[in-house]
């Protein structure tokens, strides 16, 4: 389930940083000078995602061997 727009409810694309404030591309555009300057949502869930994999792997490595920490692995 994606984050909605909390102007218009509808399917969000973009954030403030460090906020839980999301909005649509329109609500954006009409909001703000500056897309830039707002984080896209799709490539901050795949920031968090590389981050995830590459501490899960790290700790499969140093041989944690923590079942909960590998039954998160999703390859």
């Amino acid at each position: 389930m994606g984050k909605k727009c909390i102007v218009c409810d509808a399917e969000a694309d973009y954030k403030i940083k460090d906020t839980p404030d999301y909005y649509c591309k329109e609500c954006a555009q009409e909001n703000f000078a500056d897309l830039g300057m707002l984080v896209n949502v799709e490539e901050e869930a795949q920031r968090l995602k590389e981050f995830l994999k590459e501490k899960i792997e790290q700790n499969i490595v140093e041989g944690d061997g923590d079942e909960s920490v590998n039954s998160l692995r999703q390859d």
